[in-house]
Parts: C-alpha cells; sequence; structure tokens
C-alpha cells in the first residue's frame, strides 16, 4: 500500500514538473528569438561593421604618409691601404673602424589622389550603405521564413485539435449505429462506413502529428530553442482590415541593396578610368648621420643634419599590356549587368506583392462564406436539435450535423491562419514591418 501511494506521488510530481516546464508562445515571441539566435543576421551586421571601417580606411589615401627609419651598424674595414676606396664617387673602403648610424624621416603625398581617389572612396560608400540594406534584405527573409514556418506549425495544430472533436463524434455515431444495427433499423454497411471514417481520421492524425513534429522541429532550427509537445502556441492575430496601397517599389531593401551595387559599380568604372591618368608624388627626406670609433652611444651622442631632399615625382602609364583598357571592358559590363538585375527584382517584388494582395483578397472572400455556411449549419443544427425533442429527428442527424459543422470550423480556421499570414507579409512589404528590428543592421563605429 505504502508503494502504491508512492507510484502515485511520484507521477503527480513529474506531471506538474512537465506542466510547469510547458511555455505559451507567440509569433513575436518566437520571431524575436529567431532574430537573437540568426548566425545569417549575425553575419550580415558584422558585414556592417567591416563595410563601414573599409569606408573609413579609404580615406586615408588621401593624406600624406610620413615614416622614420633608422639603421645602426659596425663598419669593419678590411682592406690593407690607409687610403679611400671610391666606386662610382662612393666610398666603399679605406675607412677606418667604427660605429653608424643613420636616421631618417621621410614624407610622401600623393596629389593625384585628389583627382583618382575620390571614386575609390565613394565606391567604398556605397559598398558601406550596400552591406544595410543587405542586412534589411536577410532580416525580411528571416521574419517571412518564420512566420511561414508558425503559420504550418498553428496550422497543423488546428487541423489536429479538430481531428480530435471529429474523431470524438465519430465515435459516438459508431455507437448509435451499433445500437441502431442491433435493433434492426439499419444496415451494417452504415457501421463499416463509420468504421472507414474513424481509421481514415486516426490516419490523419498520425500524418498530421509528423507534421507538427517536423513544424517544431523548424521553428528550433530557426530560434536555437527545443521547444517540447506540451508547449502553447497561440494563433497569429488576424486584423482583417488591411488597407492596401501601392507600394514604391524603389523604397524597398531589397531594391536598394541592387541599386547601391550598381552605385558603387559607376563608381568603380570611374576609378579604373582615372588609373589612365599619371600619379603626381610630392616626397621630402630629411637625413642625420652620427659615427664613432669608441662605440654605439658616441654614433647617437654624434647625429648630425647630412641632407635634405624634396621633389616632384611624375609617372605615367604608357603600355601595360592592355589591363587597364580590358578591366575598363569588364567593369563596364558588370555595370550593365547590374542594371538589367535592378529591373529584375522590381518586377519579382511587384508580381510577389501583387500575388500577396490577390491571395489575401480571395480569402477573404472565402471566409466570409464559411462564415455564412457556419450561420446556416448552425440554424440546421438548432433545427434538428428541436425536431429530435418533438421526436421527428434522429439523434444520428444531429451527430452527423455536429461532425459537419467541426470540419466547417476546422477548414475556416484554417483559413483565418492564411489570411493571418498574408496580412503579416503584406504589413512587412508595404508597411515596412521590419524596421521595428533595424538596430540589428545598424553599425556602431
Amino acid at each position: 500500500m505504502v508503494k502504491f501511494y508512492l507510484y502515485i506521488n511520484i507521477f503527480l510530481a513529474l506531471w506538474l514538473n512537465s506542466l510547469c516546464l510547458a511555455e505559451t508562445f507567440t509569433y513575436e515571441k518566437i520571431l524575436k528569438l529567431a532574430i537573437e539566435n540568426s548566425p545569417i543576421l549575425k553575419a550580415k551586421s558584422y558585414d556592417v561593421e567591416i563595410s563601414s571601417l573599409n569606408y573609413k580606411q579609404s580615406y586615408a589615401n588621401i593624406l600624406p604618409q610620413i615614416s622614420v627609419s633608422n639603421r645602426v651598424e659596425r663598419f669593419e674595414n678590411l682592406t690593407p691601404t690607409t687610403g679611400f676606396i671610391t666606386v662610382g664617387g662612393q666610398v666603399i673602403g679605406g675607412l677606418p673602424d667604427e660605429w653608424r648610424t643613420a636616421i631618417y624621416l621621410t614624407g610622401e603625398y600623393y596629389l593625384s589622389n585628389w583627382y583618382k581617389k575620390f571614386p575609390e572612396i565613394n565606391y567604398y560608400k556605397k559598398l558601406k550603405d550596400y552591406s544595410i540594406y543587405d542586412c534589411q534584405t536577410e532580416l525580411k527573409k528571416l521574419i517571412k521564413d518564420v512566420l511561414d514556418a508558425y503559420s504550418i506549425l498553428i496550422e497543423t495544430n488546428i487541423k489536429l485539435n479538430y481531428s480530435k472533436i471529429i474523431l470524438d463524434e465519430l465515435k459516438e455515431i459508431h455507437l448509435l449505429k451499433k445500437s441502431m444495427y442491433e435493433k434492426g433499423e439499419i444496415a451494417y454497411e452504415e457501421i463499416l462506413k463509420t468504421e472507414a471514417e474513424i481509421e481514415a481520421i486516426l490516419k490523419e492524425q498520425t500524418e498530421l502529428k509528423r507534421q507538427f513534429s517536423i513544424a517544431l522541429l523548424r521553428l528550433s532550427e530557426l530560434t536555437g530553442k527545443k521547444f517540447s509537445l506540451e508547449d502553447t502556441f497561440q494563433e497569429i492575430e488576424l486584423k482583417g482590415n488591411f488597407n492596401f496601397a501601392e507600394p514604391d517599389i524603389e523604397t524597398f531593401p531589397e531594391f536598394k541593396t541592387q541599386l547601391k551595387q550598381k552605385e558603387a559599380l559607376e563608381e568603380r568604372l570611374k576609378s579604373i578610368k582615372l588609373n589612365f591618368l599619371p600619379d603626381i608624388i610630392l616626397y621630402t627626406r630629411y637625413d642625420l648621420y652620427g659615427s664613432s670609433y669608441y662605440g654605439l652611444s658616441g654614433s647617437w651622442e654624434d647625429l648630425q643634419k647630412t641632407a635634405f631632399t624634396a621633389g616632384i615625382f611624375i609617372n605615367m602609364p604608357i603600355f601595360d599590356g592592355g589591363r587597364l583598357y580590358w578591366e575598363k571592358q569588364k567593369a563596364f559590363l558588370e555595370l550593365k549587368k547590374q542594371e538589367e538585375r535592378i529591373k529584375q527584382v522590381k518586377q519579382e517584388k511587384i508580381k510577389e506583392i501583387q500575388s500577396f494582395y490577390l491571395s489575401y483578397t480571395e480569402l477573404k472572400n472565402t471566409l466570409k462564406r464559411y462564415e455564412n455556411l457556419m450561420k446556416y449549419y448552425k440554424k440546421i443544427l438548432d433545427i434538428a436539435e428541436k425536431a429530435y425533442i418533438l421526436g421527428e429527428k434522429s439523434k444520428l442527424e444531429i451527430l452527423e450535423t455536429k461532425k459537419d459543422i467541426a470540419s466547417i470550423q476546422r477548414d475556416m480556421k484554417v483559413t483565418e491562419n492564411s489570411l493571418a499570414n498574408l496580412e503579416k507579409k503584406l504589413e512587412i512589404e508595404i508597411n515596412e514591418e521590419f524596421s521595428t528590428y533595424g538596430e540589428y543592421c545598424s553599425y556602431k563605429h
């Protein structure tokens, strides 16, 4: 007896624990988890940071380059002569052994960068803007993926719940038909038909459970969170009053991504063309030199100014085997290709949004038909129940009507879920609902 109570307590503890672990999720909560977990979105946000730093780095090209060099050496004379040995005016031997120290301060400034490098700077600026819109495009894609996955889960759950209701109705119908068969009121064939319907529902439930588990796995994949069968998922809110307005495709991140790529390619083409112009470099050098027979420190103490050089260096490309020419031609064709890509993206987005809205309109009409159908069936059920009380209708007819009502309710709920999915997609596209999560695609440096 003690063991029996112990088992009961263990069972209750486990059951209550499972209830405590169960959670309730909404579409918004799942979406937030998915955005925070997405490795692709994180990679895109790093791309935004990197492109921002590349843009800032590109400004270094128009600033002067200053460097300092130092040389410390020990000179040992290996020639027997005591006189100076020179080659081309430079002393190479005959000097006494000594320590030498030399310091060179060098400065260079590419004057040509003022007309060569600004298109390159603009190129990196366009790429920085491109990375932001590319991240927003990925964000929109992720939101729609989460929406579709969540909608599939809700739809499967609706069908599963209503299949249980319909199964209960069929079981009650089956018991009633068996009783009627025993009384000789119906043929055995009617019982077989109901049993076949029950088996069909059981088969459907098995498939729906499989689909529900797959949908849970998909959400786990997107969010990085493990869900259980005890978790509750709330339906997506259907507003039903979406006002469609013709969108401006050119404000969409998908379009802006391609547009910024085109603008970047234009700047790249300008930069390549400017490479045909000469490089003009202003340079200067300041030399310090010291030497000592006694030690390294003496050479440092003996440092003296020895030379100052300043000048202009001009480099003009004459022939490079056609490298710059073919590079320019390639950049030109890439630009033309990108222009066609922009047209393609614009056409695809217009077609996609029109498809969403047409489906949304049709489903709204379908939902109205289901609502009207439900009104009729509820009236039929009300009449049947009253007729049953008066003995004019059988209980079987009432149960059949209830089963039909459950089927209509199931289809109506599935339609509402599909309608909510399309409504959300239209809000994402037209009302830019994704911008709420825009901080994931902004640069911090």
